[in-house]
C-alpha cells in the first residue's frame, strides 16, 4: 500500500498494521475525510483480501485516519471529485465486482472489500472516529462490531447524490436495525449523532473520542482468548442466520445493478441539460 495519494504527496492512501494478532487497516486520506477514491477502492480490497488470509491475523479493525488535531476518523464515502463514484462519471462497471466476471457470475464480489468484512472466518470491528457516510456507512454496516466516537455522524446520503446505494449497505443495514430505519436512512439522509446511531442499534457503544481506541482495542484483545477456529464457527452461525450465501451474493449484485443504473439517470440528465442550455444560447 504505497502508492501515493496524489501526484504532491508520498502519504500512501492506506495503512495495516498488526498488533497482538489484531490486523487494523487505517484509511489514510484525512483531508478528504478518508474518501473513497479509486486508488483506495482498490487498495481497501487487496488489504481486507491479505487480513482475511494473513494466518497470523485474528481480529480485523478498520478506522481511518484523523485530521490535524482531531482523535480518530472513518469515511466520508465517494470522493466524487476524484473517482469514488464513477457511475456519475460515465463508468458503468460495477465497483468491486472481480475483473471480467459476468453478471450473472454470483461469487463476483466474494472478495469486495464489504462483502468480506462481513463473511470473512474472523471478527471485524469499525472503530468510527469520525463521519460514517454513502460507502462509509456502509463499511461500518459490513463489520460484526461497530464502536463510535461521541463526535461521530451517520448518514446514507445516497440518494441526495442521484444514487440508490452500493457497498453492501443496504443489506447490512436491513439486517442490522430492520427495513422501517433503513428506509428512512436512504430516504431522507438525516444526519444522526453518535448517541442517535446508538438509540438506533447502529453501534455496540459510544466513547468519548480520545477513549475510542484504547476501547476498541480492549474488546479485540477479549475475543484473542478465543481460539480462532470457534470464533469462526460462532461468526458462521450468526452470518448464516442472515441470510445464505447465495441470497447475499445476489442482494449484492441488485444493489450494484441500480446504483449503475441511477449513474446513467445522472449521465442522461445531465445530457439533457446540456442540449436545452445549447438550444437556449443559439
Amino acid at each position: 500500500m504505497t502508492q501515493p495519494d496524489s501526484p504532491s504527496s508520498t502519504q500512501p492512501v492506506l495503512l495495516t498494521e498488526v498488533d497482538n494478532r489484531i490486523g487494523i487497516i487505517t484509511l489514510n486520506r484525512p483531508h478528504r475525510r478518508n474518501a473513497l477514491n479509486g486508488e483506495l477502492i482498490e487498495a481497501l480490497d487487496a488489504a481486507v483480501q491479505q487480513m482475511a488470509d494473513d494466518p497470523g491475523v485474528k481480529i480485523v479493525i478498520l478506522t481511518g485516519a484523523a485530521p490535524d488535531g482531531g482523535h480518530g476518523g472513518f469515511c466520508s464515502g465517494g470522493d466524487t471529485r476524484e473517482g469514488g463514484v464513477r457511475r456519475a462519471e460515465g463508468d458503468d462497471r460495477p465497483t468491486g465486482a472481480a475483473p471480467g466476471s459476468r453478471e450473472d457470475d454470483l461469487t463476483r464480489f466474494d472478495l469486495h472489500a464489504p462483502m468480506l468484512l462481513h463473511t470473512m472466518p474472523k471478527p471485524t470491528i469499525a472503530m468510527i472516529g469520525g463521519p460514517a457516510v454513502g460507502a462509509g456507512l456502509s463499511l461500518a454496516g459490513a463489520c460484526d462490531l461497530r464502536y463510535s466516537s461521541d463526535d461521530a455522524v451517520f448518514a446514507a446520503n445516497f440518494s441526495a447524490n442521484g444514487l440508490s446505494g452500493d457497498y453492501g449497505g443496504t443489506v447490512f443495514w436491513t439486517n442490522i436495525i430492520g427495513t422501517a430505519r433503513t428506509r428512512e436512512l436512504y430516504y431522507l439522509n438525516d444526519r444522526l449523532t453518535a448517541e442517535e446511531a446508538y438509540a438506533w442499534g447502529m453501534v455496540n457503544r459510544v466513547l468519548p473520542a480520545a477513549e475510542l481506541r484504547a476501547y476498541t482495542m480492549s474488546v479485540a484483545e477479549r475475543m484473542l482468548r478465543v481460539p480462532a477456529s470457534l470464533l469462526a464457527l460462532v461468526k458462521d452461525n450468526v452470518t448464516q442466520a442472515e441470510q445464505d450465501a447465495d441470497r447475499r451474493r445476489v442482494l449484492f449484485t441488485n444493489e450494484s445493478r441500480n446504483q449503475r443504473q441511477a449513474g446513467r439517470d445522472i449521465a442522461e440528465r445531465l445530457r439533457k441539460r446540456a442540449e436545452q442550455q445549447s438550444r437556449s444560447g443559439q
